[in-house]
């Protein structure tokens, strides 16, 4: 997008935006900032410039994006992006029982494996950052802990903040989370590469003297 943020700012999007069906988004699409459900959001447009404006009101976020491109696609107007284990570790009310929902890799190759496994119903005592999975939570099943991986569960009792909070960051999740795990991992190959390149070079220049 090649219009800056001041432009953007000062644009009129006062243009009819057509009633969105649910087919129209998928069900990950959300708030870029907060994860809240896209449906939720206010939507206004701009036809000449073929823009949309979008505004959450749960965070305050407002970004747009141009008309029929991707979701990630877009200018940050207002907000800022979340820390989400410092953010969950201050917003969830801890400790608050929540069900796996999903298997995770030691049950499959681990025969000695004992921690939680799907359909259990754990404790959930505190969430931490994990450079592999985004959020992991610390759980406790009868009585042992466990490392548990936050988007693999569900806050038990569903008309709660809780609830409310962890599907929130398993949309933003789903959409728009990059693990440190494989950016840490993309660098290192490009660094070796890089290194492999200038040795070759140092080697050649060798062989011309």
């Amino acid at each position: 997008m090649k219009l800056s943020k001041e432009k953007l700012r000062k644009m009129n999007f006062d243009d009819t935006v057509d009633p969105q069906e649910p087919g129209d988004y998928d069900e990950e699409d959300c708030c870029g900032i907060c994860g809240n459900k896209f449906e939720n959001l206010k939507i206004s447009r701009n036809a000449k410039e073929q823009l949309y404006k979008y505004e959450c009101a749960n965070c305050g976020a407002i970004f747009v994006t141009p008309e029929n491109s991707a979701k990630t696609e877009r200018v940050l107007l207002q907000g800022e992006a979340r820390n989400w284990p410092e953010y969950l570790l201050e917003t969830l009310k801890f400790p608050f029982n929540a069900n796996i929902i999903e298997s995770n890799d030691r049950e499959f190759f681990d025969p000695d494996y004992d921690g939680p496994s799907l359909y259990d119903t754990v404790k959930v005592l505190e969430v931490f950052y994990s450079m592999k999975y985004g959020v992991e939570a610390l759980v406790r099943k009868s009585r042992r802990t466990y490392q548990q991986i936050l988007c693999f569960m569900e806050a038990a009792d569903y008309d709660t903040r809780n609830y409310d909070e962890l599907e929130n960051y398993k949309r933003w999740r789903e959409k728009y989370w990059l693990s440190d795990f494989l950016v840490a991992l993309v660098e290192a190959r490009k660094e070796a590469k890089k290194e492999a390149r200038k040795e070759a070079k140092e080697a050649k220049l060798k062989q011309e003297k």
